[in-house]
């Protein structure tokens, strides 16, 4: 019996700081895997440009081997972009893991922004400009600092931006929250995951559209590229979208209501996407100008109704 007990003793302390060590890890170990989607993303990009030099078709090249998957992402742009959305998810629970776990350290915030700058900057800027240059080669402009065309220069500048802007972004948010908690509740800024998710699903709903409307998209999506960089640097107040609308105890209505709207994206995977990207980019600014414009109560009508909601209380 004494050897049993000491056994349990020294046994029990060893265990636990095991299972410590292993749920430390965990946070990290997500932020990486949001690090790699963005270099495959980056990687799926050349593969796009090497098959644009050999003159292969984009959707002639065989993706995933499977009917189902091609549907979903039929060329190596759309996978890229996929990655990068793999990316996001890895990049929301790294977080919540490590507050969970209570495991947040600086080094974490320090990796999870670098690898933020590679998936969400790099990748998206990467992945644009193989598409305007497949896109647009029937008009004969290539996406450079050196294109003889002005649209041209002009993309390669918009991405160019969009990656110094997200770098700025996330270098302000890591000085902001250096020393003190903050605001867990919003963002100033959109976050550099929803300035990257605005490019991918225009990249992806490309694959929805013919000649026509694929031309359309490229030639716009420098242009919104350049708009959500400058938002990112904004002061514009943005929500936590996983933390406003799917964490904590939400009303029955919202719950039907998310419930639908994963029924419709499972149906209709890319507008839906598309449709809440560029709902979310837009309701920053929404909210800044209701604010500004929207009517105040003035203290006169606040004490005016007080009186009322005692009567109605009690």
């Amino acid at each position: 019996m004494a050897i049993k007990a000491d056994f349990q003793k020294h046994s029990t302390p060893h265990t636990g700081r095991r299972r410590l060590r292993s749920m430390l890890m965990f946070p990290t170990l997500l932020t990486l895997g949001n690090l790699l989607c963005g270099f495959a993303g980056i990687y799926f990009a050349m593969r796009a440009m090497h098959d644009l030099g050999a003159g292969i078709p984009d959707n002639a090249a065989l993706t995933f081997h499977r009917v189902a998957w091609e549907r979903v992402l039929p060329s190596y742009l759309t996978v890229g972009a996929g990655l990068i959305l793999v990316g996001m998810v890895f990049d929301c629970f790294d977080g919540l893991v490590a507050r969970a776990t209570r495991s947040t350290t600086n080094f974490g915030g320090q990796l999870d922004s670098l690898a933020d700058v590679v998936t969400c900057g790099v990748a998206p800027a990467a992945l644009m400009i193989v598409l305007m240059m497949r896109e647009l080669a029937s008009d004969a402009i290539v996406p450079s600092p050196l294109s003889p065309h002005a649209w041209g220069r002009f993309t390669w500048i918009a991405a160019a931006v969009y990656v110094a802007m997200a770098a700025l972004r996330l270098a302000r948010f890591n000085v902001e929250h250096a020393n003190a908690e903050g605001d867990h509740s919003s963002f100033r800024g959109i976050p550099s995951p929803g300035a990257a998710a605005v490019v991918v699903a225009l990249i992806i709903i490309r694959e929805q559209f013919g000649t026509f409307g694929r031309q359309v998209i490229a030639y716009a999506l420098p242009v919104v590229a350049l708009c959500v960089a400058f938002l990112m640097v904004s002061r514009i107040p943005y929500r936590r979208f996983h933390r406003t609308y799917l964490l904590g105890r939400k009303p029955f209505g919202r719950v039907i209501g998310i419930l639908l709207l994963l029924i419709v994206f499972v149906s209709y995977p890319a507008p839906t996407l598309l449709v809440l990207v560029l709902w979310y980019a837009a309701s920053g600014p929404a909210e800044a100008v209701y604010r500004r414009f929207a009517p105040r109560r003035t203290a006169a009508e606040d004490t005016a109704s007080e009186p009322t909601i005692h009567r109605q209380s009690g």
